[in-house]
């Protein structure tokens, strides 16, 4: 791959440098951070408030919805009351389905962000629309009129842009002609740039988001190739839109952000959470810290051309080891004793009398035991593996091995089962690789300890797949982090881009720090559904909520998650508005979409079912929806 080093080293994309109000973006500068304000943009004296929370927290831009004449004159005064209070960072307007709130908005902010999507077309019907190319030309030509009208007035008041495509809000245009595809989102984004370097307008930034982190990463990496291609080079903004809250939504977000950094593509960011905004702050400051400390302080001095199709998903070939089940990413766990409790905590059973360990569909695949100095039993097992060091190791044993390679190499004897090797990148010799390839029950460990483990662990892979060892790997990545908060974010940044890509076959996170070990594995579980790797309970695709939203959407989701929980495997989308609801919806199983003040539509993927229920009910309407689909059966991935 030509236009991005997928972090080997520590380069990134090369963007120039744009101005936003007193700062500068893209280039050589450090990655920013920023949120957006949820409350309704003509209420000057809340947006104020709110503006200076998030600020406080560590904001470097702000944005603000832009709904109507109101809200786009009202930026203005927040503008002016911030600057009063002694507030000068940047202020962003965000403008959907009406072109001239952008031009309004453009003479007061410092930023307005558009949505190729809706910023001369309808909100998309999802049908099936043929364009001949005479009227796709003619769209274009009508873009490339208006798109420069705003662009005199950017350039006249010294405003930036940002083109803001977003999965769930692509035109019937662009779909009838690309489908709803990472291509799509391209497609529709370069449309804009090509008009802003026409005219050549360089204050000009770029995302596209998604809730899907698979269609989220390829369409970033597919619109650097293209600009790569067309001479352009427009600093990157970055987000998972509608990830969701808590834990969860900071793990999703920092999979694909993650995975986009590690790239070095990303110029700035946003960590999509529903709730307050200036909660978002924290985990996105982690992010860029933890990227700028990785890249300062260990390269990879690994320079092999890319073994692997960054464009598109495709599972590595695995077939070495027919006792694998390549279709579902194993989480391997470090078990720390043998107590009832640890056990509960990890979803496993513990029969005394038959002595049989059993695992569930939320427990670890694999426990760890180590090298403990008592015998252990030769558990039975159901659902699970049992690991133990090769030192203690018994031969025959319901117990597989762990070796480092060069015991491996040497020991006298091996496991009928699987075998489990730890390498590092500066192991894996063509002598040891030889061994390796021959023998089908090697499940290999990847193994790295530095900052920057993701650059290392990917050059494994390369090193694998260059030299035809076509064995299951399980990532190894070991902390020392007290913060649970950013230990989580931190093993979802390194890790989540290896089940993107298709690479990896199992996690083992590990957190040498006063963590339950309930934690370590949901987390472990949690990023490869985040990844969309493997389903092990209900993802809630949820947006952030702006001044658009009208009803409570933190209680509704948080109503929404406590009856539906147990659903194992669907996806449910929880949306504020219109905007990106009935896109986003349509890559869920279910969606609950705000309609007006304290009412929700409910919708069966993009079919509406049930229209403006009262939000109070509204939760239990949808389970009750979703029961009589299913017949009363339970839901499973």
């Amino acid at each position: 791959m030509d236009i991005v080093n997928l972090s080997f080293t520590d380069k990134r994309f090369d963007t120039h440098s744009i101005t936003i109000g007193n700062l500068q973006m893209g280039g050589t500068n450090s990655i920013r951070v920023q949120s957006m304000a949820n409350t309704p943009t003509h209420d000057v004296e809340a947006s104020i408030r709110q503006a200076i929370e998030i600020f406080d927290a560590g904001a470097e831009l702000v944005r603000f919805t832009a709904v109507d004449e109101k809200d786009a004159y009202a930026l203005r005064d927040i503008k002016n009351g911030l600057v009063a209070k002694g507030y000068t960072k940047p202020i962003v307007a965000d403008v959907h389905f009406n072109a001239k709130l952008a031009d309004i908005a453009a003479q007061f902010v410092d930023k307005v962000r558009i949505n190729p999507g809706n910023y001369l077309e309808k909100r998309a019907t999802f049908a099936t629309l043929e364009f001949t190319d005479d009227e796709y030309r003619a769209e274009l030509e009508k873009l490339d009129s208006r798109l420069l009208e705003l662009i005199k007035i950017c350039r006249e008041h010294h405003t930036a842009l940002r083109i803001g495509t977003n999965h769930g809000s692509l035109s019937d245009r662009i779909m009838s002609r690309y489908g709803d595809t990472p291509e799509g989102m391209v497609e529709a984004t370069m449309e804009f740039l090509r008009v802003c370097k026409k005219y050549d307008f360089q204050d000009v930034a770029v995302s596209l988001k998604s809730s899907n982190t698979v269609v989220m990463v390829q369409a970033y990496r597919l619109l650097v190739k293209q600009m790569s291609a067309e001479a352009m080079n427009f600093p990157v903004h970055l987000g998972v839109t509608e990830a969701g809250t808590g834990s969860d939504g900071i793990i999703k977000s920092a999979v694909g952000i993650g995975t986009l950094l590690t790239d070095g593509i990303g110029d700035t960011i946003r960590v999509s959470l529903t709730g307050s905004p200036a909660a978002e702050i924290a985990p996105a400051k982690m992010l860029a810290e933890h990227f700028a400390s990785s890249n300062k302080n260990v390269k990879i001095n690994y320079n092999e051309p890319l073994a692997l199709d960054p464009f598109k998903f495709s599972k590595r070939d695995t077939s070495l080891n027919p006792s694998f089940d390549n279709k579902k990413p194993l989480v391997i766990c470090d078990l720390p004793d043998l107590s009832m409790e640890t056990l509960k905590s990890l979803g496993i059973s513990f029969d005394l009398n038959t002595m049989t360990i059993s695992g569930s569909n939320q427990s670890p695949d694999v426990l760890y035991f180590g090298a403990p100095e008592m015998d252990l039993p030769d558990f039975k097992t159901k659902n699970i593996s049992l690991l133990i060091d090769y030192k203690v190791w018994i031969k025959d044993s319901n117990f597989e091995p762990l070796y480092g390679l060069n015991t491996y190499l040497s020991a006298k004897y091996k496991s009928g089962k699987r075998n489990w090797v730890m390498v590092s990148l500066n192991t894996l010799t063509p002598e040891a690789m030889a061994v390796l390839k021959a023998d089908p029950t090697v499940v290999l460990i990847a193994c790295s300890m530095c900052v920057n483990q993701a650059a290392e662990q990917r050059a494994i892979f390369n090193t694998l797949i260059a030299n035809g060892v076509n064995l299951p790997v399980v990532l190894s990545s070991i902390y020392k982090e007290p913060d649970v908060a950013k230990f989580q974010l931190t093993a979802a940044a390194d890790n989540g881009l290896f089940f993107i890509d298709g690479l990896a076959n199992g996690l083992w996170l590990s957190n040498f720090a006063p963590t339950q070990v309930s934690i370590v594995s949901e987390t472990a579980f949690t990023i490869l559904q985040s990844a969309r790797a493997r389903y092990t309970k209900t993802e809630y695709i949820a947006c952030p909520s702006c001044g658009r939203t009208l009803y409570d959407i933190e209680k509704g989701l948080a109503e929404v998650k406590k009856v539906t929980q147990h659903l194992t495997g669907l996806k449910i989308a929880v949306m504020g508005c219109i905007v990106n609801g009935p896109g986003e919806m349509a890559d869920a199983d279910y969606g609950y979409m705000g309609a007006g003040p304290g009412k929700v539509n409910l919708y069966k993927g993009k079919t509406l079912v049930k229209r403006g229920v009262n939000e109070a009910v509204a939760p239990q309407e949808l389970l009750k929806m979703i029961e009589e689909e299913h017949h009363g059966e339970s839901v499973k991935a």
